[in-house]
Parts: structure tokens; C-alpha cells; sequence
């Protein structure tokens, strides 16, 4: 019952008027101590997976497992049950094998089977970091309110009120159309359509304010945004006090904005990489090059091109309900690229486009 302070572990104290300055101050406080706490543990340098540290001052485990319906290719367009089914599986096998962030969103519809993973694992919520992700610029109110909803769908609030969320992004530089929120399928949401309007410089100054007033609530220790290009990141910039501690864009071997992130290391903002595979310009998998680095290393494809986007400092978001395939995802930090060979995998990108 959250009705009474008293029984309220979250909520400032009622306190006379002329002490509440400085008790709510310290309430705060207290708030940033334990998030802060929380993070350590994750990445306190006993779990399998290294972090790479945010500018806001928490650290994020340097690999997510992610619950995008598109890593389900079993799953047909609109099935949900068998999203989240999947989404639980990956979820639960991550953290089984050693995985230590689950990445989600609204957009996925996986927070409840993120929840669910996170209670039958056994483990402590300070041990597993969790990102999820409102849907777009949606303003000040709207923010505040999918906090709430993902806090609750995430299964943040307990016996001692609530808890938190260790990474919040915005998931694009848009605003949804509403059908379209529902009803990808529908005309409206079709080319020559499309599903979304571009956010106004208004709407992402809006919506990080309220992205900040969370953070300084406490419900949400990190924060940051998703595909934002550099003007928009300069946007938020302009009315930012607070670190945009992360970007997450698509980044792999035939797609990477080396400008992207020449400009988030000048502004202390992580890169992370969905795709990170090969997206749109196709995977890289079976390329020659890379085939050849991973058999000098006797290592998988795949573990060679999560290792390159690492060692440029990059995070990454893998998706898989492969219990193989994740046992391999995660086992990339045995072996290291040469030089010459992070050049190599880089320069995919230029011979794609020559090539085309």
C-alpha cells in the first residue's frame, strides 16, 4: 500500500514545511547511493560479461540480449503469444548462461516476459541490467507515464514499493502515428505511407526534460536515446543537464557511421549496436574476410564480428532464442583482433559500396 509514507520505501517523507528542504535533499541522495550501488554490482568484475562505463557514472554490461520480435523468425507478423514466449526463453537462457543485460522495449511487447525471466532466475535485481524504451519524442506527460507502464510491466513494484529501470532510451526521433501503433499493416502505416512523423526539435527537448526528471526521481538510473542522427543529438544537447549516457543505431560491418561515432566519443555518449550482424545491407557472416579471421582465431563468424564492433567500443544487442547461438554471443571475450584485422572488417562497409 503505497498510500502512506510511513509505508513507502520510495516516497520523500512528509516533513513540516520549514525541514523538508533539506530531508528531501537527503532522500535523493540516498536514492543516487543506491542506484549507483545497484550498477556496481553488475558490473563489479565477477560476472562474464565486462562493462564499458557511462558518462552519467553507472556501467552498462558491454553485451544486451534483446527481444525484438524480428529475432524470431519462427514467429509470424502479429503473433505475440509467440513473441513473448520466445522472448521469455532468451531471456531466461541469457541469465542462465552468465548474460547480465536483457534489453526490451514498448515497441517489442516483451516486458512481462521479461519480468517472467527475471523471477524464475532467482537472481537479485541488482544483478541483471535492464534497458527498455519509450516509443518515440512523445513529450513531457507521456514520458513520464511509459515510465511508469514499463516499471510496472517489468514488474518494478513490490513489497517495498519501486524499483527501477537501469536504462531508459527513447526509441526514435519520431511520433507514431496512432493506428500505427496498433496496425502496422494498415494503408495508412504502408509506402507510400509511413508509420511516424519526424519528431519537431520541441518534442525531443520535451521529452529528454522529462527523461531527466526521472533520473532525478530515481526510477531511472541511465538514460538515453536510439537512432538519433547528430543534429538531433545536438537538439538535446542544447537543454541537456544531464549525460545522454547512450545511442543505440544499427552498426555493423557493411553499415557504420564513422562520423556517428567520432561525434558520441567528442560528447562522452556510448554507441551500442542493434543488428550488429548485418541489418538492412545483409549479413556478413559468410563473407571471405571474415570467415578467414574467424578460423585463425577458431572462432564462429559471428563471435568475430561482435568482437569488432567491441573493440571500436562499441556495444552491442544480440537476439536469439538459439541457446547455441547465445552460448556464443557471449563467449567472444577469449580472443582479440589484430589491428589489421578490425581494418579489414571496418573496410567491408567501403567495399560493399564500391561494389554496388
Amino acid at each position: 500500500d503505497l498510500s502512506s509514507a510511513q509505508d513507502c520505501l520510495f516516497c520523500p517523507p512528509a516533513v513540516p514545511s520549514f525541514a523538508s528542504g533539506m530531508r528531501i535533499s537527503l532522500f535523493w541522495a540516498s536514492l543516487s547511493l543506491l542506484a549507483s550501488l545497484a550498477g556496481a554490482l553488475v558490473c563489479d568484475g565477477s560476472k562474464k560479461v565486462p562493462c564499458f562505463k557511462l558518462h552519467g557514472g553507472l556501467s552498462i554490461p558491454q553485451i544486451a540480449m534483446g527481444t525484438w520480435s524480428g529475432s524470431y523468425k519462427d514467429c509470424k507478423s502479429g503473433d505475440f503469444t509467440c513473441v513473448k514466449s520466445h522472448a521469455r526463453f532468451a531471456a531466461e537462457n541469457w541469465l542462465h548462461i552468465g548474460g547480465t543485460h536483457i534489453d526490451g522495449a514498448n515497441d517489442y511487447r516483451t516486458q512481462t516476459s521479461i519480468s517472467e525471466a527475471l523471477q524464475s532466475s532467482g537472481l537479485a535485481r541488482e544483478d541483471v541490467f535492464i534497458t527498455t524504451k519509450c516509443p518515440g519524442a512523445i513529450g513531457y506527460q507521456a514520458t513520464i507515464q511509459c515510465a511508469d507502464d514499463n516499471l510496472q510491466m517489468l514488474g518494478q513494484f513490490g513489497t517495498n514499493g519501486v524499483a527501477y529501470i537501469d536504462l531508459l532510451l527513447v526509441h526514435f526521433p519520431f511520433v507514431m502515428k496512432p493506428v500505427c501503433r496498433f496496425h502496422r499493416e494498415s494503408p495508412e502505416c504502408q509506402p507510400p505511407n509511413t508509420p511516424f512523423t519526424v519528431a519537431s526539435k520541441k518534442d525531443l527537448q520535451d521529452t529528454w526534460r522529462a527523461m531527466e526528471e526521472l533520473k532525478r526521481i530515481g526510477v531511472v538510473k541511465s538514460i538515453g536515446v536510439s537512432d538519433y542522427n547528430v543534429d538531433q543529438l545536438t537538439d538535446t544537447l542544447e537543454v541537456a543537464t544531464q549525460p545522454i549516457d547512450l545511442n543505440q543505431v544499427e552498426w555493423n560491418p557493411k553499415k557504420h557511421d564513422e562520423k556517428m561515432l567520432a561525434f558520441c566519443n567528442e560528447h562522452h555518449i556510448q554507441l551500442q549496436a542493434w543488428s550488429p550482424l548485418g541489418g538492412a545491407e545483409g549479413s556478413v557472416l559468410a563473407d571471405p574476410a571474415v570467415k578467414k579471421i574467424a578460423a585463425a582465431h577458431n572462432v564462429s563468424s559471428a563471435q568475430v564480428t561482435l568482437r569488432w564492433s567491441l573493440q571500436r567500443g562499441v556495444a552491442v544487442v544480440v537476439g536469439t532464442a538459439n541457446p547455441d547461438h547465445a552460448d556464443g554471443d557471449l563467449d567472444v571475450f577469449g580472443f582479440e583482433l589484430q589491428p589489421a584485422e578490425v581494418d579489414a572488417i571496418s573496410a567491408l562497409q567501403a567495399a560493399e559500396s564500391v561494389h554496388v
